[in-house]
């Protein structure tokens, strides 16, 4: 099939790269044409295991192309919008990236081609309807279903493994309308072995919504188990163990730290709610979920402020991005902890073995380590954020390199016992005195 990926950021380029591998003609549109330009040298425009090795591989077969115009859309089969859907101050979701794909995907539109408009951004229940499918019949005259086709399809990557997610997916979630479109869909899809879901376009919209939802009030339920723990003098990691085994709960996502972050998470939470209230449902759950995570976020530096008078003194943090094996810092715990330590008078200091130089635009001043032991040098304390895996080293290591300083983890990256035979002051998030 011929297919055009509007938007070259994480969706964008990992759907680009994923179809063009399955032997579809793919070019990629992005109004930012240093993006373009990257992906037409076969470089990622953002940091993601695997990617560059399959773009290379797709400008190789010349599968894969970038371009700065809409001229792909009257020939492409199906169209894949994938835009930021950013929060505005309220927690609503900024539409105006989407209206604009819209209407330039209406204005290239060949009028002899049934060509499948599909919203991959997250959007709110009704968007692609309300906004997309109106825009399209607006501009072109044409009708959802017998003009061009309408659809959502959700994608459920997860940032550092999302090569691995595209191409051996849980389950695919197609919303369409009509039989027309659903044919497209499925031929688009036939080489993917797993559970297909088809339903209605507003359902597929929800869906990728309670799905984020869930899997936030997993985390922060986990979180407020850990306090509970830590003040019964038992280890959190134990206790939701043996509570994921019940096969109802499951195990992932039942792992306590600093809170939840990145571009998905928070962004859909807030969405969520407010479109709970506009609707007239009181998400209270989900208002408790962002609490708690706000709250966490921050845990860390209240643990060392009740050890140590922080004013002047040279605090490191390691781990910037919001998990591990991606640069990725939006919304990451990170940023909190920083300014939270900026505001007390502390002196930063970082590192991140892929995230510094997007820190870099938020917080330029403060200083940037070249390596693990760099960062922990002549420091007062230390933050471990983000379980890098050069970060989980002997306990020995760690007091070489901190002397009396404390270390406070939010991973538990060591074990206690370990730790006290060291000598190293070691506090963490989740963990009672073992």
């Amino acid at each position: 099939m011929k297919i055009s990926v509007i938007g070259t950021g994480y969706v964008g380029a990992i759907s680009a790269a994923g179809f063009a591998k399955l032997g579809n003609e793919v070019v990629c549109i992005d109004i930012d044409a240093a993006k373009i330009d990257k992906i037409n040298k076969g470089v990622p425009p953002i940091y993601e295991e695997g990617l560059e090795e399959h773009l290379k591989a797709a400008l190789k077969s010349k599968k894969l192309e970038g371009r700065t115009n809409y001229s792909s859309i009257p020939v492409s089969d199906v169209v894949l919008i994938s835009v930021g859907t950013p929060s505005n101050p309220d927690g609503s979701m900024d539409v105006h990236y989407i209206r604009a794909a819209a209407e330039q995907i209406a204005k290239e539109l060949s009028k002899s081609k049934f060509s499948v408009i599909v919203v991959r951004s997250t959007v709110i229940p009704g968007t692609t309807e309300e906004i997309v499918g109106k825009t399209l019949e607006a501009v072109t005259g044409g009708k959802i279903g017998k003009d061009f086709g309408l659809a959502m399809i959700p994608e459920f990557l997860k940032e550092g493994t999302a090569i691995e997610d595209f191409f051996a997916p849980d389950r695919i979630v197609i919303g369409c309308n009509d039989e027309r479109t659903r044919a497209v869909l499925s031929e688009l899809h036939k080489d993917f072995d797993c559970p297909k879901l088809f339903v209605d376009i507003k359902t597929a919209e929800m869906i990728k919504y309670v799905s984020n939802s869930f899997l936030a009030t997993k985390v922060s339920f986990t979180n407020e188990i850990a306090s509970i723990c830590e003040k019964i003098g038992i280890d959190v990691d134990d206790v939701m163990k043996g509570v994921g085994m019940d096969t109802r709960i499951g195990s992932k996502f039942l792992v306590a730290g600093a809170g939840f972050g990145g571009s998905c998470f928070p962004k859909d939470v807030k969405a969520l709610i407010h479109y709970s209230n506009q609707v007239g449902v009181k998400p209270a759950i989900l208002e408790s979920v962002m609490e708690l995570n706000k709250r966490q976020q921050t845990k860390l530096v209240d643990m060392l402020t009740s050890k140590l008078q922080i004013k002047g003194k040279a605090i490191a943090v390691l781990g910037l991005a919001f998990k591990t094996d991606t640069d990725d810092i939006r919304e990451s715990s990170s940023l909190s902890i920083i300014q939270a330590l900026l505001d007390k008078g502390a002196k930063v200091r970082v590192y991140d073995p892929q995230a510094m130089i997007n820190m870099k635009k938020t917080y330029p001043s403060i200083y940037y380590a070249s390596s693990w032991s760099d960062c922990l040098t002549s420091c007062d304390a230390a933050l471990l954020i983000t379980a890098w895996k050069e970060f989980i080293k002997p306990a020995s290591d760690y007091k070489k390199a901190l002397g009396n300083a404390p270390l406070f983890d939010a991973r538990r990256i060591l074990p206690t016992k370990e730790a006290k035979k060291a000598g190293l002051q070691y506090y963490t998030i989740g963990r009672g005195s073992l």
